[in-house]
């Protein structure tokens, strides 16, 4: 059994400490044993990376991968990630073509783009189910996109900024940053912690809006 601190680790996958890092902070990767103060990684964890470079080497986004491996199991090489075509996301979520086509329109539905044209995946389906449900609570959801038309237009303009800031400070410094796969392997991490940033920004806002709302009322109630 050969011993890896992280950066030899790093090394030996062809990756970055930082890349490595974010592998286990999303449970990719098992935690490491310790000597000490020292992190020491071992050839579960080189096959482990290897596999996740061969399963991205594939088409498999990062979520899909995090939902396949489980860090305290054997690894599970049979694992596949499909993905969808919209007929299939209508199929799995039940909702028409047509509207699923309306969504996509507005903005709500962002297909990744391919040679073969565009591809969904489960995050699509999920997204599908949680309109449904916010259609199902009565939400007015026309009205509900009109309200968040600003919004989804500023998702453009945040994209584009983040991708210039990406160009400017992140490429120069990516090891292998010549290499396509490597740029956009960080590319893909940075969109998801984006992405989960932005997710909690808004809910936070709409609980906090909302519980301000809610004891407005019952002051009123009991003046």
């Amino acid at each position: 059994m050969t011993d890896f601190r992280a950066d030899e680790l790093a090394e030996a996958a062809g990756i970055s400490v930082a890349l490595l890092r974010s592998y286990q902070s999303k449970g990719l990767l098992p935690p490491p044993r310790h000597l000490g103060r020292t992190a020491l990684y071992g050839d579960h964890h080189l096959e482990r990376l290897r596999h996740i470079a061969d399963l991205k080497q594939r088409g498999h986004s990062l979520r899909s991968i995090v939902e396949q491996l489980d860090p305290g199991s054997p690894l599970r090489t049979g694992s596949t990630s499909e993905r969808l075509r919209l007929r299939d996301v209508a199929e799995r979520s039940g909702v028409p073509i047509e509207m699923l086509r309306s969504w996509e329109a507005s903005g709500l539905l962002a297909p990744r783009g391919g040679p073969d044209g565009p591809t969904y995946d489960e995050n699509d389906v999920r997204i599908v189910r949680a309109i449904l449900l916010l259609i199902g609570t009565g939400l007015p959801f026309e009205q509900f996109l009109d309200v968040a038309e600003t919004q989804l237009a500023a998702t453009g303009e945040l994209a584009a900024g983040a991708v210039r800031l990406f160009d400017d400070h992140v490429v120069g410094r990516l090891r292998g940053g010549d290499d396509p796969s490597v740029r956009a392997e960080a590319l893909e991490l940075m969109a998801e912690a984006i992405g989960e940033l932005v997710s909690y920004v808004v809910s936070r806002r709409v609980l906090e809006v909302g519980t301000a709302a809610v004891a407005e009322l019952a002051k009123r109630a009991t003046a």
